[in-house]
């Protein structure tokens, strides 16, 4: 998991055996999360967009009321990553043109190119998504942080808004970590769910 990059939080690499596990090939969509609360509406865009403007409470609660549960951390990254650690699902090399950086969200699996080893879409770019991890160090790092503990969860992908940012390859490769308090809500976050084998 993770290795040389511009986040520290990311460090020290680490090698990892995770158990068997499936996890869904896109984000959960307007339509799929409206099914589960009707409540929220979606009026506005396409209901094959990713969810986004949820809290981790519900995108958890989500995932629990689908016999799912979030992704950890390393899940996320494994399924991203693939068994060779790239640093984007389609190589080592940063290309805009391969995920969705741009100005405004996109329909799930609208660029093949941003598809990992496994077949798991939209992982570098579209929306963020939420993690099961509270924000803790890596085993054995060095990196300190007054957020680590049970204070802020961990958000894992690029996402459309990172142009904003100027685009600045550290928050599109996958070993950034991002985080958040988990009753927030942003409208570059979404979230995919995970089962254990």
């Amino acid at each position: 998991m993770s290795d040389t990059t511009l986040s520290l939080n990311a460090q020290p690499a680490q090698k990892i055996y995770l158990k068997s596990f499936f996890i869904d090939q896109f984000e959960v969509t307007y339509e799929a999360f409206h099914r589960f609360k009707p409540k929220f509406r979606y009026e506005t865009v396409n209901p094959n967009e990713p969810i986004r403007g949820v809290s981790w409470y519900e995108a958890d609660a989500y995932c629990l009321f689908q016999g799912k549960r979030l992704p950890t951390e390393i899940e996320w990254e494994k399924a991203a990553r693939g068994p060779d650690e790239r640093l984007f699902v389609w190589g080592k090399q940063f290309r805009q043109e391969n995920a969705n950086f741009g100005k405004q969200v996109r329909p799930v699996g609208s660029l093949p190119n941003d598809t990992s080893v496994y077949g798991i879409g939209d992982l570098n770019g579209n929306v963020s998504e939420w993690t099961a991890n509270w924000y803790n160090p890596y085993k054995n790092s060095e990196f300190k942080d007054n957020l680590y503990g049970k204070k802020v969860k961990v958000i894992r992908g690029g996402s459309f808004h990172k142009v904003k940012h100027g685009l600045m390859e550290e928050f599109t490769v996958l070993p950034y970590r991002n985080f958040a308090p988990p009753q927030e809500r942003f409208w570059d976050t979404g979230f995919r769910c995970a089962k254990s084998i």
